[in-house]
């Protein structure tokens, strides 16, 4: 299947669209129920005036979207962009609805957007536009820990979440659970150890996975393990550089960077930490010195490594460039990042396309522990039971083998228990361990792509819940 007749690429709604019903020609289900996950059950279009510093009235249009209600409550970021449109709203909170089903999370799929450049507002603006919004919200149900709970996104972080579940808290002083309307938030303010780098490190887990599993490799022509293998990184924002932090730490190379002004290159390798340092400085990847300058980002994409990953913004790979590209995997960090023009041709190149639903799924995991955290309860072993394993396996081996020196910080360590990030590692390496297993379980059973299987897995599971539920009563 196209993504379309002619030469023009779907737009971001449609494509996860095409990829549902590529989906559901492999499944035996009702109709009825995959147009109700394509159709968000609420929808919020407003207009918010904000009062800046001069004194001047100006007016933002703000979004936010509830895909599905089949659980709640909705779980979704906050996006302020200048481009922000509801249709891309739309697609996000699709793609949140499949996701958190994806990973196992009882949430619901939401969205929210400002269409505003956060970096023309002053700090006091910005705080004034995102209590305003927050209130609006909250006075139309999207915004409560029991209905809708929005996190951070593109253009936000800490700071606005805890602005909007402080704006909630004023104006709702009764609700015991005032702290679970946001997530995202300072640890300050109720949030959580490794939420920050949680959806970098969820990719990791999951692209540790493939490349240590030597069925998928053999396909691609690549040894196992990271070590020593090459990446190109599209995006070094929040999820492009933890990605780098961990894969360097598991001996992978980063050779190339794309940014939307340049990008840079270097075959020898890009030290994540280096660059970071660098664009907080200097506010662009132009005149690192440790690596060669392309002001066309295109050319980079077009080097040779062994994994590209895309974790900038959707649509940025499609059947014009990805014939360009010279690498055996694409490993997603961004939502909707390939077209479905462009997987046919990475496809038809025998690249292996790792999709977002499950690469990018980090984030909303820590989000869980972080509301879970704020309601005051956790299943247990929920976290901690990948971790007691590895622990436990360290202690028969200490005994058995006689591999590890016991010392008294190894004692201490183990008695005292396990810190707050400890768990969260714990906690999203066993979710995202589990998800991608059952994906590709459902790619072998059925002959698919790794797409096609994380869709089908996401649907099956939203139309257990739904039909199982009280539609119709």
């Amino acid at each position: 299947m196209t993504a379309s007749a002619g030469d023009e690429e779907p737009n971001f709604l449609e494509m996860v669209r095409i990829n549902l019903d590529r989906a559901a020609k492999f499944m035996n289900m009702d109709p009825a129920v995959l147009e109700l996950v394509k159709t968000a059950d609420a929808t919020l279009t407003m207009t918010i005036p904000l009062k800046r510093d001069s004194g001047h009235i100006e007016y933002y249009k703000a979004y936010r979207v509830q895909n599905s209600r089949h659980k709640t409550p909705t779980k979704g970021g906050t996006r302020y962009a200048s481009d922000a449109s509801l249709e891309e709203v739309q697609a996000l909170a699709l793609l949140m609805t499949l996701k958190c089903a994806c990973v196992n999370l009882p949430f619901g799929g939401g969205k929210g957007a400002v269409k505003v450049d956060p970096k023309t507002l002053s700090e006091g603006e910005l705080e004034r536009l995102t209590r305003r919004y927050a209130l609006e919200l909250a006075k139309k149900g999207f915004l409560d820990p029991s209905m809708d709970c929005p996190g951070p996104d593109m253009g936000t972080g800490e700071r606005e979440m805890a602005w909007m579940m402080d704006t909630y808290r004023f104006h709702n002083p009764e609700n015991l659970y005032a702290q679970a309307s946001t997530t995202g938030k300072p640890l300050s303010c109720g949030g959580i150890s490794g939420r920050t780098e949680s959806t970098g490190l969820g990719l990791y887990y999951c692209l540790r996975e493939f490349m240590n599993d030597s069925e998928y490799m053999n396909r691609v022509n690549l040894t196992t393990g990271m070590k020593d293998k090459t990446f190109i990184v599209q995006g070094f924002g929040n999820v492009g550089y933890w990605a780098s932090h961990f894969i360097e730490g598991d001996g992978g190379k980063v050779v190339g960077v794309l940014e939307r002004d340049g990008a840079v290159y270097n075959p020898n390798g890009i030290s994540a930490e280096d660059l970071k340092k660098y664009m907080i400085k200097r506010g662009t990847l132009k005149g690192f010195p440790r690596a060669e300058y392309f002001e066309d980002i295109e050319e980079v994409f077009k080097k040779p490594c062994d994994v590209i990953i895309p974790a900038a913004r959707e649509r940025s790979i499609t059947g014009k460039n990805a014939v360009n590209f010279n690498c055996k995997i694409v490993a997603e960090g961004a939502n909707g990042p390939t077209t479905p023009r462009g997987e046919d041709v990475l496809t038809a190149k025998n690249v292996l396309v790792l999709p977002d639903l499950l690469l990018n799924a980090g984030g909303v995991t820590v989000s869980y522990f972080e509301y879970v955290k704020n309601l005051g309860f956790i299943k247990p072993g929920f976290m901690t039971r990948r971790l007691e394993s590895k622990t436990n396996q360290w202690i028969i081996d200490s005994v058995t083998k006689g591999n590890n020196e016991i010392t008294d910080e190894n004692i201490k360590n183990i008695l005292e228990g396990p810190s707050e990030v400890n768990l969260v590692y714990s906690g999203l390496e066993d979710v995202m361990c589990q998800a991608t297993e059952e994906t590709k379980a459902t790619s072998k059973e059925l002959g698919v792509s790794l797409r096609v299987a994380v869709f089908i897995n996401a649907i099956r599971k939203i139309n257990s819940a739904t039909l199982g539920g009280s539609v119709g009563h």
